[in-house]
């Protein structure tokens, strides 16, 4: 087991959202002005697009998802819990970011990462991962979020962190260049407070 300089336990993502998928919508507040994003206005003129969305949880961002035309809407994260939460609709497919995606090359027109990347260890696998079940001029949007620690959760008598990896911005836009992407980054609000950036990746 593993614990911060508090003694509070830090646990793998699997296990952690696992625990707290129930209660998760308790935290939709936290930064919702930060999910409101107009995708449409980064998106080329085309009848139908198919998307899926990388560590999709309970759904919190279907809602700004499920307004862009599309043809296959798949919502994907490592916690079956969690999805069990997300809206019906979608396909659900439980797969382990940090792996090699059971999904077909140049699948997606539209691959969005919210408040995950900081959970995956090899990030620079994982972008490679979403550049080729990208079509050509496919975009991946990232919301990057500038936290500074762990959130401390509790579920079933147990308080405890979940893993996270400190990046930055600029170490993000390296390894997604590298991956092949050209990027374009724009600053994120919640309400006044500049807390993050949208990291848009096309192939």
């Amino acid at each position: 087991m593993n614990y911060d300089s508090k003694h509070t336990e830090i646990i793998a993502p699997q296990e952690g959202y696992d625990l707290v998928a129930k209660q998760y919508k308790d935290y939709h507040k936290h930064l919702d002005t930060f999910y409101h994003i107009n995708f449409l206005k980064f998106l080329p003129r085309k009848s139908e697009f198919s998307i899926i969305d990388l560590g999709a949880g309970d759904g919190r961002m279907y809602k700004e998802l499920s307004i862009i035309p599309h043809s296959t809407y798949v919502a994907c994260d490592i916690s079956r819990e969690m999805l069990l939460n997300h809206p019906k609709g979608p396909q659900h497919l439980v797969a382990n970011l940090e792996e090699k995606l059971p999904l077909d090359d140049e699948s997606f027109d539209i691959a969005v990462c919210f408040f995950t990347l900081e959970h995956i260890e090899k990030s620079e696998e994982f972008l490679a991962e979403c550049y080729r079940i990208l079509k050509d001029w496919g975009k991946l949007f990232i919301g990057h979020f500038f936290q500074r620690r762990e959130f401390k959760r509790s579920a079933k008598n147990r308080n405890f962190k979940i893993k996270q990896y400190k990046r930055e911005t600029a170490d993000i836009v390296e390894e997604a260049t590298f991956a092949g992407f050209t990027t374009e980054v724009l600053p994120l609000y919640d309400k006044a407070d500049y807390n993050g950036d949208l990291i848009i990746c096309e192939k």
